[in-house]
């Protein structure tokens, strides 16, 4: 009987202390473990800074949860949607909006690499808000590159991916975005098969990188 009171004591004690936190620690924790790829634990954290407090960041990070870490693109709409309808000219909000429809297209895309083209103007749109707001913002340039990409525009694809590099010579997927526009749009293989090797070497866990990787060293046979 001791014990129970003991355990139930404890219990209160730790709900009380987690209840005692703020938002921005909360949001702090989650942002953290969203990062770490604990995608469980940022989301319950996150959702305590939300009850705490609503604000576009937090409902941002709630759409990174869903969108990275469960692969739901309908919720991370939602969330940052939520974001945008408390301020509808948050840069982050907006340029993960672009993200998103560029995801949505890719899903559309038939053997023959072509998908649903209103998916890309609108994911033209959203990045021209970005931009025109600032046009230094330099979060996920390589983002953009994909559209110029599926655009064909490939020289304009090689120049934008290459100023992701620029920005940060550590974004592996700057540098598997390179590899991609020289495999399959320019069919320099060689040059795909460097990218795609500094790409590995800063990430070797993406299967699509490594897919990408032994594709290309088939072409180079």
């Amino acid at each position: 009987m001791l014990m129970k009171v003991i355990v139930s004591l404890l219990m209160a004690a730790m709900v009380t202390a987690g209840c005692g936190k703020g938002y921005e620690e909360h949001l702090k924790t989650g942002m953290d473990l969203r990062r770490a790829q604990k995608w469980g634990e940022a989301k319950h954290a996150l959702f305590a800074a939300a009850e705490k407090k609503a604000t576009p960041e937090v409902y941002k990070e709630l759409g990174n949860v869903f969108l990275l870490g469960e692969q739901n693109i309908a919720e991370a709409e939602g969330y940052y949607k939520k974001a945008l309808a408390l301020d509808a000219g948050y840069i982050n909000a907006q340029f993960n909006m672009g993200v998103l429809s560029l995801k949505k297209y890719e899903f559309t895309l038939d053997d023959k690499g072509k998908g649903d083209e209103p998916l890309l103007d609108e994911a033209n749109r959203w990045f021209k808000m970005v931009y025109d707001q600032n046009p230094n913002f330099s979060i996920g340039i390589e983002e953009m590159a994909k559209y110029h990409y599926y655009r064909h525009d490939y020289e304009q694809a090689l120049e934008t991916a290459q100023k992701a590099v620029a920005v940060d010579n550590r974004n592996a997927n700057a540098y598997s975005v390179i590899g991609q526009i020289y495999f399959s749009g320019l069919k320099d293989y060689k040059q795909a098969f460097e990218n795609f090797e500094l790409a590995r070497s800063l990430n070797n866990k993406d299967a699509d990188i490594v897919y990408f990787l032994w594709a290309t060293s088939e072409k180079l046979k």
